[in-house]
């Protein structure tokens, strides 16, 4: 048995920390670049790592095989820059599926386990989480929408297929940063409001999938079948972003025909203030304890 007698309190008194203090951007980029890291699987087990590395293969695939025939069958099978905007139609897949397993994954995560309040007791407020989400997103959704349609025009312009002159090739290569941004954007934004209404992230992925393809089968369904007016195909969140592509890159041939330019980047718009509106109302509601 252990002599109490002998016990001695030590009295270190209340210690101020004197370490670095970086501030709130330095809180953003952590955020951010934590959010990165889990998207990607990275630092995490192996099967935490197949569905973004299967998705991602996924855009690139059509990018390997047309270039592949352009070195195989010589000829000019590239030099629209429609054929750059349509791009991004072929890849629609793997873009929505890397939505719904991404968005759901850095939204209802931290809100599931506390890392949201955790992460709110530093220098952060709910504006600076959520713009770092946003970051975070967007920037990972470009490895499916900008560097796939990028490495296509490059590989084309190394097998001589590719735009003609200095000018033009900048100016493709100009729009297809800014057109796979938007896009980018566009799928986040609404796997992010989709993924602030429930803290299942089973449900969120299947709504999100539901959610494009209910929007596609039924603005066709009331268009072609039911005479609807024809701005309703813009409702189709599945073929707006192409056809906002098809828009950026003065396609003659649009993806939503009937639909004038005015109704489908002012749809588009909306759709990214109302996702934003969501995704903030919704987080103003979380009560969080500091």
């Amino acid at each position: 048995m252990t002599d109490s007698t002998s016990a001695e309190i030590y009295d270190r008194g209340y210690r101020v920390y004197d370490g670095p203090r970086t501030g709130t951007g330095t809180a953003v980029k952590s955020v951010f670049f934590a959010s990165v890291q889990r998207a990607l699987g990275l630092r995490r087990k192996f099967r935490y790592k197949i569905a973004p590395v299967l998705t991602i293969m996924f855009a690139y695939i059509p990018a390997l095989i047309f270039v592949g025939l352009a070195i195989v069958i010589p000829g000019d099978l590239s030099g629209e820059t429609s054929d750059y905007s349509g791009y991004f139609g072929i890849t629609g897949i793997a873009v929505m599926l890397f939505t719904a397993f991404v968005a759901p994954e850095l939204m209802i995560n931290d809100r599931r386990t506390g890392m949201f309040g955790l992460y709110l007791s530093s220098p952060l407020e709910k504006l600076h989480y959520l713009v770092a989400k946003v970051g975070a997103l967007v920037s990972v959704m470009s490895l499916v929408t900008v560097l796939p349609s990028l490495f296509f025009v490059l590989g084309y312009i190394l097998v001589g297929n590719g735009p003609d002159g200095f000018g033009n090739t900048l100016e493709v290569i100009a729009k297809i940063i800014f057109t796979g941004l938007i896009v980018a954007m566009f799928y986040s934004l609404i796997g992010m409001a989709i993924s602030t209404v429930t803290n299942r992230q089973g449900v969120a992925s299947a709504i999100i999938i539901m959610f494009f393809l209910t929007s596609a089968f039924l603005t066709n369904s009331l268009v072609f079948e039911a005479d609807a007016p024809d701005w309703i195909l813009a409702l189709s969140f599945v073929e707006l972003p192409v056809d906002v592509a098809a828009r950026i890159f003065d396609e003659a041939q649009n993806q939503l025909d009937g639909v004038s330019t005015s109704v489908s980047m002012g749809t588009l718009v909306g759709v990214l203030a109302v996702s934003l509106a969501t995704i903030w109302f919704g987080y103003q509601r979380i009560e969080v304890t500091k």
